[in-house]
């Protein structure tokens, strides 16, 4: 292969291309060097601490049954939105060319990470319909859901949802392979690139994306529109209804009602969040696909999914900031953690304190007594008695202790009757 003929070619392709390369460098050096790993670190953190508060014995406690399995839920997502910034924070390090010198982890890491990331993009979109799904029958439908919900049903709806979105991607895991370099005159040494390839059959690779686009995007989206629209006007009938009540029995339902409604409420953000940030990134890569020719050289296409991207992101970043806006019990749960950790602190710094001043007021007694008067005298006596009662005390020794009436010699009370 002639050096000069290759980059011939490569000149001839870049006069085919559309769209401003400057600008899209620039908006992707940004991003994947910035914006990405910022938006990754804090949404693994955040939905780690999710995970902490949502899985406590203080929220648990005061949740009811529609209310756990609705928890059971958002506990799953919070797990799913961790390991999707977990998984995608590398994203930032891989080579712009698709090229790497040796064989490392960074090389196999390009090649699967779009179907790891696929598989949690999947499983947190179908556990936000579960969760739609079960609040649109605890609120629309309250008679039904107390028979159809259960923890049972809703832990073997999540465990189906794991399964079922990690046997669809399997075949993304064969959509790129490995290409070495070896007989480029133009790269010396060796030099491997990531490909991306025809899954099975051209005919397969079409019916595949098309399936992944119904059933990962298009249809989640249509049920989440729905099931939001029909929260979204129970929400507003319940406030009006909450105005009317006044006397002091209705009290208590309506604030059981109210928490309830917070519950529906984070699930409504949730789902506007996901129709903002993550539906239009989906639906315009399935498009380009379908409708572009050479989309490595439509930069204005490379921009935009640049930014749904990082749109995409913050949608499973965001949810702990999400839920310390909307939800109170959370933010009291919360709270509550950190203050108990803090005063748990408090009080062990106050022990050591006291344990350390005590044992310095015996070190100085003790001193005293060395260099002080032999004699069995009533002083010498009283010394010892004080010093051995503080030497008590800071131990936490639940025992008395008394004198014999000889004045010299100590036993415990409890070992007496030996």
């Amino acid at each position: 292969m002639n050096c000069g003929k290759e980059l011939e070619n490569i000149t001839h392709q870049s006069t085919q291309a559309t769209g401003d390369p400057y600008a899209y460098k620039q908006i992707q050096y940004v991003v994947y060097r910035f914006g990405l790993p910022l938006v990754c670190g804090f949404g693994f953190l955040g939905n780690v601490l999710n995970l902490i508060i949502l899985t406590g014995k203080r929220i648990q406690r005061s949740l009811k049954n529609m209310e756990r399995s609705a928890n059971i839920c958002l506990i799953a997502l919070a797990f799913a939105d961790a390991m999707f910034c977990l998984c995608a924070f590398p994203t930032t390090f891989l080579p712009h060319d698709n090229s790497f010198e040796n064989k490392g982890f960074m090389l196999y890491y390009g090649i699967y990470s779009a179907a790891i990331i696929n598989i949690f993009i999947m499983i947190s979109t179908w556990l936000t319909v579960n969760l739609a799904t079960e609040r649109y029958l605890a609120i629309c439908h309250p008679l039904k859901s107390r028979k159809i919900i259960t923890l049972g049903r809703t832990k073997f709806a999540i465990t189906s949802v794991f399964i079922v979105s990690i046997l669809f991607n399997l075949p993304v895991f064969w959509r790129y392979a490995i290409i070495s370099d070896t007989d480029d005159p133009c790269v010396n040494g060796t030099n491997y690139r990531m490909v991306q390839m025809v899954i099975g059959s051209t005919k397969f690779d079409h019916a595949y994306r098309a399936v992944w686009a119904i059933f990962g995007n298009f249809m989640p989206l249509v049920m989440l529109i729905f099931f939001n629209a029909c929260l979204m006007r129970k929400i507003h009938q319940s406030k009006i209804n909450r105005k009317r009540l006044a006397a002091n029995a209705q009290r208590e339902t309506s604030s059981e009602s109210e928490s309830s409604n917070r519950v529906t409420l984070t699930l409504v953000a949730i789902v506007v969040m996901f129709c903002v940030l993550v539906a239009p990134s989906e639906i315009i890569k399935h498009l380009a696909y379908i409708i572009a020719n050479n989309l490595d050289e439509n930069y204005t296409y490379l921009t935009i999914e640049v930014v749904t991207n990082l749109m995409q992101t913050i949608n499973f970043s965001a949810n702990f900031i999400l839920y310390c806006i909307i939800n109170r019990s959370f933010r009291r749960t919360m709270k509550h953690m950190f203050c108990g950790l803090c005063t748990r602190d408090k009080n062990k710094l106050h022990r050591m304190t006291s344990v350390t001043s005590s044992y310095s007021m015996i070190r100085t007694q003790s001193s005293a007594y060395k260099y002080g008067s032999r004699s069995n005298s009533p002083r010498r006596n009283s010394q010892k008695q004080f010093i051995m009662n503080i030497n008590l005390k800071a131990q936490n020794r639940p025992q008395t202790y008394i004198k014999v009436s000889n004045g010299e010699n100590w036993k415990d009370e409890s070992n007496s009757h030996l």
